[in-house]
């Protein structure tokens, strides 16, 4: 079994067993955010390997690949391991998106607030806040009460519903966002 040292930190550990290649990433759980695996071929290839999933106290990802599709994409037989951080859970500067873990208790009313259990991406700004999540048409909206009040926006790529709120937690009318 080969080890290569991730840049970004952490390790991927490969074995080939004749045309496939059996891959595991890890890295420690460092509360940052969510990273992806890349490797990086020396000819310039780019292969997205996947998405680290929290186990125990460390990221894992595992993959069984063929040589075939890593010749292809321009990473076989010599290429670098990378762990990106992908998404952020800490506020960023510019965008002001950061991952609220419990986004219940910034509103005032019972019924939403029974409806956010899981984590939001949330923007804060001076006179209230907005609650963002991926938008899909074949899953359920988070908070379809307020379906109207919501507005699309793009966040890396893909469609998010934004709601806004007063600074003590009450939606607001997407017309008042304008003003």
């Amino acid at each position: 079994m080969e080890e290569l040292e991730m840049r970004g930190g952490g390790v991927l550990r490969l074995r080939q067993e004749g045309p496939r290649v059996h891959m595991e990433a890890e890295r420690p759980e460092d509360g940052q955010g969510l990273y992806k695996v890349w490797l990086h071929g020396d000819q310039g290839g780019k292969l997205l390997l996947g998405t680290l999933v929290p186990e125990g106290k460390q990221l894992r990802l595992r993959r069984v690949l063929t040589v075939s599709t890593l010749e292809r994409a321009g990473c076989w037989p010599q290429f670098r391991p990378a762990a990106v951080l992908a998404f952020s859970f800490q506020e960023q500067e510019g965008n002001g998106w950061y991952c609220e873990r419990q986004p219940g208790r910034l509103v005032s009313d019972p019924v939403l607030r029974e409806r956010l259990s899981g984590s939001m991406l949330c923007r804060r700004g001076g006179d209230g806040f907005s609650l963002a999540a991926p938008f899909r048409t074949d899953s359920p909206v988070l908070l379809a009460p307020l379906f109207c009040l919501a507005r699309v926006e793009r966040w890396n790529g893909r469609p998010h519903l934004v709601w806004s709120f007063s600074r003590e937690g009450v939606p607001r009318l997407p017309f008042r966002e304008e003003e």
